[in-house]
């Protein structure tokens, strides 16, 4: 197994539902910019539609448990704090070794690296 770099201090893994993931992955894209746009990405993602009650509670959630903070009062306005830029990067890495089911096809640290990149110009 590949060294794996603990990013949360306490937890072994961040607890989020999927559609959290989900929610939290898609207000860190620099494409959404209207509320619209983030329920299509949504409802792209899980084939279904996605009603803004769900991503407000989502949001909501995550804020009480510190993964985002409000930027506005659109629901694409929240943004991943450093909790919150942990956890998905964490549940990120990982996706991509759960897909590669240990076979080393899928060249994990460049992947990582890669939303590392993003953390740093994004986020930081």
């Amino acid at each position: 197994m590949s060294n794996v770099v603990r990013m949360l201090d306490n937890r072994p893994f961040p607890d989020l539902t999927v559609f959290e993931f989900a929610v939290a992955s898609a207000i860190s894209r620099q494409v959404i910019a209207t509320d619209e746009e983030l329920q299509e990405v949504l409802s792209d993602w899980f084939l279904r539609q996605v009603r803004p009650a769900e991503v407000a509670a989502a949001l909501d959630s995550m804020a009480m448990r510190g993964l985002v903070r409000r930027g506005g009062e659109t629901l694409c306005g929240y943004g991943l704090t450093s909790e919150g830029i942990n956890a998905v990067a964490t549940l990120y890495g990982g996706c991509i070794r759960m897909i590669d089911r240990g076979l080393g096809l899928l060249n994990t640290p460049m992947i990582l690296s890669l939303l590392n990149l993003i953390k740093e110009t994004r986020h930081a």
